[in-house]
């Protein structure tokens, strides 16, 4: 640990992509079991010349890794302004120039997007699961996580209810990522 109270590591031997990330007060480092589990997932997508919709984007950490994997074109939002400050400095460290990054809580965006990210929780994806998956573009792909176990059966209720299948499910401690294509 250096006088700053920073910890610094070297980038471990066969990583694709290194991603720079300053949490400050906001949520999403890639350690925790639903961040990893969506960047595990976000790795079988193909992403080139994708575009991206990040629900919930604090720290920014999965718009970065959807730049990095080759996305077109990333919309990132987040209500909290502590978020915000944090994933603006987080993408320009990572010189990320492909994220628009906004400060709301309508996931309303009047654009067909081909991939969605939502690492948020049950209740908020299920508020907004209706207008997620309108946005969902044709062959699109949902990514969920942020869930317990006990919330699989309703988000699959609501899964149940659009013309969009589940297609794979991580598990992690009690968490759950979901992957969902229309």
């Amino acid at each position: 640990m250096s006088a700053s109270g920073l910890i610094f590591t070297s980038r471990p031997p066969g990583t694709e992509h290194e991603i720079i990330i300053t949490p400050k007060m906001s949520f999403g480092t890639g350690h925790h079991a639903t961040t990893y589990m969506m960047v595990k997932q976000m790795r079988g997508i193909d992403f080139n010349n994708k575009t991206v919709f990040d629900f919930g984007t604090g720290t920014g950490v999965l718009a970065i890794l959807a730049e990095k994997l080759g996305a077109l074109k990333i919309i990132a939002i987040d209500n909290d302004d502590w978020s915000i400050t944090n994933a603006a400095e987080n993408i320009q460290q990572n010189n990320c120039s492909k994220i628009q990054l906004l400060k709301t809580d309508n996931t309303e965006m009047n654009q067909q997007f081909d991939i969605i990210l939502a690492n948020i929780n049950k209740n908020t994806i299920l508020g907004n699961f209706s207008s997620l998956t309108k946005q969902l573009g044709n062959n699109g792909i949902l990514l969920l996580s942020g869930l317990l176990k006990e919330d699989e059966t309703e988000i699959l209720q609501a899964v149940n209810q659009q013309s969009i299948r589940n297609t794979k499910k991580l598990i992690q401690d009690n968490w759950i990522s979901i992957r969902l294509n229309y």
